[in-house]
């Protein structure tokens, strides 16, 4: 009779039956390997539609065709050396994921309603090595790639600066910015497939298409670059007056409508410039102070890496804002600002009741306000006339920064 304190006799009796397991489990495999040998040449016959094994038509399913609802949130990852798009929708007070596009460094996210353009950088030994730059144009409803087209390694890197890359008004054409060894453009020809030439430019920065083959850029000296160019890159330059002065400081990413020619562009202190960008020049609109003296003494100011929004038909100005001390610019807010676009006229304060970072507003007729926290890694959306919380998602990526929305 065995005791549960006869150890040792229970280790020895443990230590039999292991062993004779052991060996019962090495006799099954010998005696089953003539028969496993079959199995494995069946295997390609089977795999080829002849014998009992039937493979299942596969798919992938599509997302919906796009509409205004549409948007691209970009998780660069902390300036990660791979990073992932978010391609989402907020139909019917929800959020929905239809997929995720990967991509390289710090891409540039461009919609369209034909495709999704990236410029992406990549390198041979993941985190150096020899560079590669490339455009890829993706479909916006199966996301697969159905271009790459290889480009000299111009891209600056930073898809985290809206607007050093942009697509022409027409679709046709994309621009990137080149910022060494010289400042140039660089234009592609996204029908032909095919890089064609930098074009050289001054010291200025980002990219606002307008039509008939023209851009504006952003200088030092406050005003802005107009150029002029034809399919083979051949250019004509002029600039615009000096639209702010010198300690103007303007916050990193403007809002710009390639459909409108609208932009809007803050200050750190809320002071708001707006221009509307044709091919027969800029016409700059009254600058708009957004904020009272009193709110100004109290320190209201806008923050966040994304902070301004546009609603073009309801020429409504959204700015993320808070209270905050000097330099504190690039922080989360909790407040988003909503100003007549023409009059500066306070129409409305939405509560976000979180800490964010960017924001975005849909174009439809019952826009959108779409939010995004790095640090919480939520997207969140609200009714941008009501203010009312629709839906959120959490578990979005490592650092969920730039939203993307569908222009037109």
């Amino acid at each position: 009779m065995i005791t549960l304190n006869n150890q040792s006799t229970n280790a020895k009796r443990g230590l039999t039956a292991s062993l004779a397991g052991k060996l019962a489990i090495a006799a099954l495999l010998v005696a089953a390997q003539p028969a496993f040998a079959e199995d494995q040449k069946a295997v390609p016959k089977q795999l080829a539609g002849v014998g009992s094994l039937k493979i299942d038509n596969l798919s992938v399913a599509k997302a919906p065709p796009v509409d205004a609802k549409r948007f691209y949130v970009i998780d660069p990852g902390h300036f990660n050396m791979t990073s992932q798009t978010y391609v989402m929708g907020a139909n019917d007070n929800k959020l929905q994921l239809y997929g995720l596009i990967d991509g390289g460094k710090l891409p540039h996210v461009m919609s369209s309603a034909k495709f999704v353009g990236m410029a992406n950088t990549t390198y041979d030994r993941i985190a150096h090595g020899k560079r590669d730059d490339y455009v890829r144009l993706h479909d916006p409803q199966t996301l697969e790639a159905v271009a790459d087209i290889d480009i000299p390694e111009i891209r600056f890197l930073t898809g985290l600066m809206e607007r050093t890359t942009s697509l022409s008004v027409d679709d046709k054409h994309m621009l990137i910015q080149q910022f060494s060894p010289t400042s140039g453009v660089g234009l592609v020809d996204l029908e032909a497939k095919k890089y064609v030439k930098t074009i050289p430019v001054p010291d200025c920065y980002h990219i606002f298409p307008a039509a008939k083959q023209n851009f504006f850029m952003h200088c030092r000296d406050g005003s802005l670059l107009q150029v002029s160019y034809d399919n083979q890159g051949n250019a004509k330059q002029k600039n615009t007056k000096v639209f702010h002065a010198e300690n103007e400081y303007l916050h990193n990413n403007p809002y710009y409508s390639n459909s409108s020619g609208r932009l809007v562009w803050p200050t750190y202190e809320g002071k708001i410039f707006q221009a509307k960008l044709t091919d027969s020049g800029a016409e700059f609109l009254k600058p708009i102070e957004i904020f009272s003296d009193k709110e100004k003494k109290d320190k209201w100011g806008p923050g966040g890496w994304q902070p301004i929004a546009y609603h073009k038909e309801r020429n409504e100005i959204y700015l993320l804002a808070d209270q905050r001390a000097k330099w504190t610019h690039k922080l989360p807010s909790r407040f988003v600002v909503v100003a007549d676009g023409t009059t500066g006229k306070r129409l409305r304060r939405i509560d976000l009741k979180h800490a964010i970072d960017s924001i975005a507003v849909t174009q439809d007729k019952n826009p959108t306000l779409i939010a995004a926290s790095i640090e919480h890694k939520i997207i969140y959306t609200f009714d941008a006339l009501g203010g009312k919380q629709l839906a959120s998602m959490d578990e979005m990526g490592k650092a969920p920064q730039i939203i993307v929305t569908m222009d037109k």
